[in-house]
């Protein structure tokens, strides 16, 4: 629809004027009118519509867009018939949906509905969990890091990562919605093999509610990452559950594509930010929810397997297993828990540094 070099620009730059319009906004909100008055979110609604379709109808071409132009070729061959479908491949869901959709739309078409399944269960988990507020969660979503190269890079496990949001929304809840978790899980699994590591890390945070011997093994995985990295990344390596994993862990030839390898202490400082909100809320603060528990337990523990991998090539795609629950996390006690006497600025203040984060690297990358 548009010059491909301009999406992000035009992306980064509206979701930084939202932020600023949401923060001057939240400047004179009191704890109790933040958590108990609810707010329209017409106005965010539409913007996800419109984003929704300008990303989903982008250009196939040109390097801006990542595997784009990968999945747009297996695509048409699909379409052509030099590749066929195997009922018996490595993730079949997303290559069944592919072959299927190959013979009745076009990929620009088929592009449009992975976005709608991207970002669609984002915003019901946000109107689900937080609905008073879930405009401002809606928000904390898009100035999310990862949330754009996920729409339009790893479109894949985009997609599985937000079947795996909307599996934690349904976990908690009555034996129906623990089912429809569960069929969600089998879906996301079945289009990305990685999403086994958030699930299981579900599990285990929906049976283990201690937070604070959550966090001591995040503290403690970073001390391993730090001494016996290498015996861990090949320790993983060897499990062979994906081979993508080992092709990662294994490949240095495009570690030119990032600013630098090893221990990303960059990365670990952003990954922080929603543990250091967890410890101030529930160990200093002594305030109790369940919900944001399991939410918080699951994403320390996601994490923490990442930092144990931090060496690896593309290890920002590991990352990308923890960071989609990034701003969920972060948005959940600002939203619904009372934290502070003017928990609206303060909120609108983290929100800032929340989308400010990705502004930056934007621009250090350019």
């Amino acid at each position: 629809m548009f010059p491909a070099q301009y999406y992000y620009p035009v992306f980064i730059y509206s979701v930084l004027l939202l932020s600023i319009v949401q923060y001057l906004s939240l400047q004179s909100v009191s704890q109790d009118t933040l958590l108990s008055v609810k707010k329209g979110m017409r106005g965010i609604m539409v913007y996800c519509i419109a984003f929704i379709v300008i990303v989903g109808l982008r250009p196939i071409n040109g390097y801006y867009f990542g595997d784009t132009a990968n999945y747009a070729h297996t695509y048409y061959g699909y379409q052509q018939g030099w590749i066929l479908y195997k009922p018996d491949s490595s993730e079949w869901l997303f290559n069944w949906v592919m072959s299927k959709a190959s013979q009745i739309m076009s990929v620009q078409s088929f592009f449009l509905i992975v976005e709608v399944c991207y970002v669609v269960p984002m915003l019901w988990v946000c109107k689900h969990l937080l609905s008073r507020n879930a405009g401002i969660a809606i928000l904390f979503c898009l100035g999310a890091f990862s949330f754009f190269s996920y729409a339009t890079n790893g479109i894949r496990n985009g997609m599985a990562c937000s079947l795996i949001l909307l599996a934690l929304s349904f976990i908690t809840g009555v034996k129906k919605e623990k089912i429809i978790a569960g069929i969600l899980c089998f879906c996301a699994y079945n289009i990305h093999h990685s999403t086994a590591l958030p699930i299981l890390c579900m599990i285990i945070a929906y049976f283990y509610r201690n937070t604070r011997m959550v966090m001591y093994f995040w503290l403690f995985s970073i001390l391993i990452s730090l001494v016996a990295g290498g015996i861990v990344e090949s320790f993983f390596a060897g499990l062979g559950f994906d081979d993508r994993l080992s092709g990662y862990i294994n490949n240095h030839q495009d570690d030119d594509y990032f600013s630098s390898t090893g221990f990303r202490w960059d990365f670990l400082l952003y990954s922080v930010m929603p543990i250091w909100l967890g410890w101030y809320v529930i160990i200093k603060k002594k305030i109790i929810n369940q919900n944001y528990k399991f939410l918080l337990n699951t994403y320390i523990l996601c994490n923490a397997f990442w930092i144990m991998l931090i060496r690896a090539s593309f290890s920002n795609r590991f990352a990308y297993l923890s960071w989609f629950m990034y701003p969920l996390v972060l948005a959940y006690p600002l939203l619904t828990l009372p934290i502070w006497k003017d928990q609206g600025k303060k909120t609108g203040m983290i929100l800032m540094a929340h989308v400010l984060f990705t502004y930056g690297m934007w621009l250090i990358k350019g």
